[in-house]
């Protein structure tokens, strides 16, 4: 009777891996070292950024009608999923019923981003992207800035579940032609950037143009300050996930002290406090500002505002000589493709993110669009030149912000760095605010 039970177990544990084991089968789609050659017409549901009428949407219409013409009934149906959308997008991936490709489901820097992967929603992209690009002989994840490689894998599993169409970095534009005219050399360093903006001011140029209306581009300021001074892993532990207090690392007091010193030099825009953002920027091209810290969608955002013979300049933020932080990481931003678990047509969703991150059409998106690109060999935009070079010379990309805007710390830190710059307190008095503000959220 016992060897009759233990059988009749192991007989079910069987079938039971058995189950389990066609489930994962289904789940990962086609032999990943054959799945060019699965691809074949069908119907797949893309998730897009691009609103009705613009050029990227143009783009990506006409991708889809070539994979129409390249695989006999290929059907591309494209769903906008950014903005008032998203929220609605997000419901149907807790409904099971998501775009086969969609953007904005995973982040391996972002916690909260890395749930989608751990719950089996998303389709591990690791096994295809190592198999060798038929266009380029050579395996489709090379094509990938290393910079980028830590967004698009999972921390602990290293499974990849986001390949990046593009790339937003925060850089410092400057007026070139003003900079030349004047002999004022690009800031490098802190010290570069405090000599142009008096120089700047001695001229009758605001040094910095800045939006007083918006609260994290006021930050940004801070937030690259922080990086130089402190580091990114220290100070997203501290201002993102309550990690000790901002009051036992220096650098963190130093950065204030230096936003400070340029609020004393009068060095922002005069009248910011009631600028938007888009006026800022667009006195920034107006020649009435020498610089200003931005992303690079600056250039695309108010390319019918910028005068024909402008000519910009752009820079890595200025390091910070014995700044105990990052002097060669960028801040960035990129936008995800993810890949459905549940897809019925998972190889032709991937010809789909495979074609759209090619050079060729990344080499497009440049131009067209004014796009900056996480794939290799693809040229700046022609309105930031000289900005893959500022790609090439960073160590590390991190994510913008430190994930502030998504964590417990939302209202705490942008607005006492926005009384810190409008002269309601000075640094240590920030700094105080600061620390009492993330140890109520935190309870630490």
């Amino acid at each position: 009777m016992k060897k009759r039970r233990i059988l009749a177990l192991a007989m079910c544990s069987l079938l039971l891996a058995g189950c389990a084991g066609r489930q994962e089968a289904a789940n990962a789609g086609p032999a990943a070292a054959g799945w060019h050659d699965a691809i074949k017409g069908g119907k797949i549901e893309v998730g897009v950024l691009s609103a009705k009428g613009t050029p990227g949407l143009r783009l990506l219409e006409d991708l889809a009608a070539q994979l129409g013409k390249d695989y006999k009934g290929a059907d591309i149906s494209l769903t906008f999923a950014n903005t008032q959308a998203r929220p609605g997008i997000e419901q149907r991936w807790r409904a099971g019923t998501p775009p086969d490709v969609d953007y904005g489901m995973f982040d391996g820097t972002n916690p909260s981003l890395v749930e989608w992967a751990d719950d089996g929603a998303l389709l591990d992209l690791k096994p295809y992207l190592q198999q060798n690009d038929p266009q380029t002989g050579k395996p489709w994840l090379d094509r990938f800035s290393p910079t980028v490689r830590a967004f698009m894998s999972h921390p602990k599993s290293g499974g990849v579940y986001g390949v990046p169409s593009e790339l937003s970095l925060h850089v410092l534009f400057y007026n070139a032609k003003l900079f030349k005219d004047n002999a004022l050399k690009p800031p490098a360093t802190w010290d570069d950037l405090i000599a142009a903006s008096d120089a700047l001011k001695a001229k009758g140029v605001a040094p910095i143009a800045l939006t007083g209306l918006f609260e994290p581009y006021m930050g940004m300021w801070s937030d690259h300050l922080w990086l130089r001074t402190v580091g990114y892993d220290k100070a997203r532990g501290v201002l993102s996930e309550g990690k000790g207090h901002i009051t036992e690392d220096p650098g963190f007091l130093k950065g204030l002290q230096m936003l400070q010193d340029l609020r004393d030099k009068d060095a922002f825009l005069q009248g910011f406090k009631g600028t938007d953002f888009t006026a800022a920027q667009a006195q920034f091209f107006q020649g009435k500002a020498g610089m200003i810290l931005m992303g690079s969608w600056l250039v695309s955002e108010m390319k019918d505002v910028i005068p024909k013979d402008f000519q910009i300049g752009v820079v890595a933020f200025p390091t910070v000589p014995g700044g105990a932080g990052d002097q060669s990481a960028l801040m960035a931003a990129l936008q995800q493709m993810s890949i459905s678990a549940k897809s019925r047509n998972i190889p032709l969703a991937l010809e789909w993110a495979r074609r759209l991150t090619s050079v060729e059409t990344q080499t497009r998106r440049a131009h067209e669009i004014g796009e900056v690109s996480a794939v290799t060999g693809v040229p700046s935009p022609p309105g930031i030149p000289g900005i893959d070079q500022v790609l090439a010379s960073a160590d590390a990309l991190k994510p913008r912000a430190y994930g502030i805007t998504e964590s417990k710390a939302s209202k705490v830190v942008y607005p006492e760095i926005a009384r810190l710059l409008f002269g309601e307190q000075d640094a240590a008095q920030t700094l105080e605010r600061l620390d009492k503000g993330l140890r109520r959220v935190y309870g630490n």
